[in-house]
């Protein structure tokens, strides 16, 4: 085991201390002190070297698999650190980019707490577009991305990434408990191991998105929203089912059921992600000839052409294509969607509704039935018109 007054000895007059590096400059704070921060197995150091300023990580305890996981960020018996006033050893460093920005937990908590649903939409699809096409973090959460000056998410401390060439092996940490299943042990070490925080982190991020006020509620230092040990029974985890539910949230209510999985990875994950992106990228709904028809899969609905599907199996039910727009059923609660997949309608509390005609659907709602227009406003039933 090394410490943290070992490294800050050895970066404070480096002289004769480094292989390749030659003499550290640390970046220091305005009354004078380095600028590092620490978790549980490394100390990254700020530090400026040929005019750029870069990151040094350093290990509090020796780690495995280095090179496979930072390449040629290695170095390999850089820095000399005394372990008594003769002796001492040699141990490696990792030399990267020095990424300024704010944790995405930090990015979270201000924009949650100015009511800046904007932003917080923004940070939720790049969140979705970057856990979609990345590698197994191994301790994926808030305080290891980084929302760089360039408002992109980088992911930083991949000490516990999974590769295949690691196969077989056990995990050497099992992540911060606040975003991981409950049941994660060191054997569950696989390219699966970032489906349930992925799911967490998505989850929490689109509900601040459409409720920022939760924050407020259910925010806490450690996590986001919820307390994964505590789901399904979690208030703010019903709480934000429910809002996804009512506002027509398909992808993300799909993906937030996942999260009661009684295993941690996460069947169907992968699709809904990617379903998540690609909704996020729409700007106009599909211009195909053919209107998209009904499917079901697994018990759930969905549209396709012969081509393609259009809006995958989420809906507990659905009508066909009018004029546009479509009624599905999201838990218990209806919608109208366009051909994109877009809810463009909601309706809680409704126990039925119809397809449009004419640019008018009729509803029930408390038994009472009305007709609504594509604006979502509502109309008395002439007495003498009978629903089709």
């Amino acid at each position: 085991m090394f410490t943290l007054r070992q490294y800050l000895l050895t970066l404070t007059d480096s002289h004769g201390l480094t292989r390749t590096l030659g003499e550290v400059e640390l970046c220091r704070d305005r009354q004078g002190r380095p600028l590092y921060s620490i978790g549980n197995s490394a100390v990254v150091f700020r530090i400026r070297r040929d005019g750029r300023i870069r990151s040094l990580r350093c290990y509090l305890r020796r780690m495995r698999h280095l090179r496979e996981i930072y390449g040629d960020g290695v170095l390999e018996k850089e820095l000399y650190l005394y372990t008594s006033s003769e002796t001492g050893v040699w141990v490696d460093a990792i030399l990267g980019d020095w990424i300024d920005g704010a944790t995405l937990h930090e990015a979270v908590a201000e924009a949650a707490l100015a009511r800046d649903t904007a932003k917080l939409r923004s940070l939720a699809e790049s969140f979705d577009a970057v856990v979609a096409d990345d590698r197994a973090h191994g301790d994926l959460k808030p305080a290891n991305i980084i929302v760089g000056r360039d408002r992109q998410l980088h992911p930083i401390d991949f000490d516990a990434a999974f590769l295949p060439a690691f196969a077989g092996e056990t995990s050497p940490e099992l992540g911060t408990a606040a975003y991981q299943h409950p049941a994660r042990t060191a054997a569950d070490f696989n390219e699966r191991l970032d489906d349930y925080p992925a799911a967490l982190i998505s989850t929490a991020l689109h509900a601040l998105a459409e409720e920022p006020t939760l924050w407020e509620r259910y925010g806490t230092a450690d996590g986001l929203l919820f307390s994964p040990g505590k789901i399904p029974g979690d208030p703010a985890y019903r709480e934000v089912l429910g809002l996804f539910e009512r506002r027509g949230k398909a992808v993300q209510y799909r993906v937030a059921q996942l999260l009661c999985s009684p295993t941690l990875q996460l069947f169907g994950l992968a699709e809904l992600l990617g379903e998540a992106v690609r909704q996020a990228s729409i700007e106009n709904p599909s211009s195909d000839d053919e209107t998209p028809e009904l499917f079901v899969k697994n018990g759930r609905w969905g549209y396709r052409t012969p081509q393609r599907t259009v809006v995958p199996p989420l809906y507990d039910s659905g009508f066909d294509f009018t004029e546009g727009l479509a009624a599905v059923l999201l838990g218990s609660t209806w919608h109208y969607i366009d051909t994109a997949g877009r809810t463009r309608l909601s309706f809680p509390g409704c126990e039925a509704v119809k397809p449009f005609r004419n640019g008018r659907a009729q509803v029930v709602r408390s038994g009472r039935r009305i007709e609504i227009d594509r604006a979502g406003r509502e109309f008395p039933v002439p007495e003498n018109e009978f629903a089709v």
